[in-house]
């Protein structure tokens, strides 16, 4: 009975800590999608477009790569990611809301997606 209670109670500190070490941040899609048009760069600048302060990714391969951008939040500054589509257009997206990192991944169709977390 003693033993039961003991694992019960080792269970319950397991899981209250797997939430405690879990992320929570939530992933989403940044750059607006386009009737008819694909996604075909970004650019992402510390601050708005118009200061031209372009980051360039941490890791950047053909097909995926990252962009670490916490430390731009922590110094009280935030991201713009500029949103280039394959008609020319252009959308700036300014991400007052800290994110920690920005993923992009190309298919085979070249198409370009890019996710914040």
């Amino acid at each position: 009975m003693l033993l039961n209670r003991f694992y019960i109670i080792v269970i319950a500190l397991l899981l209250a800590c797997a939430g405690c070490t879990s992320n929570n941040m939530v992933t989403k899609e940044v750059c607006p999608i386009l009737p008819k048009q694909s996604l075909q760069f970004v650019d992402v600048f510390d601050g708005t477009a118009e200061e031209m302060a372009m980051l360039i990714p941490d890791n950047a391969q053909d097909t995926d790569g990252y962009w670490l951008l916490g430390y731009v939040y922590d110094a009280t500054r935030f991201v713009t990611i500029r949103c280039k589509y394959a008609d020319g257009k252009t959308i700036d997206v300014k991400l007052l809301n800290k994110v920690e990192r920005c993923d992009y991944k190309i298919d085979i169709h070249d198409t370009l997606t890019l996710a914040c977390k």
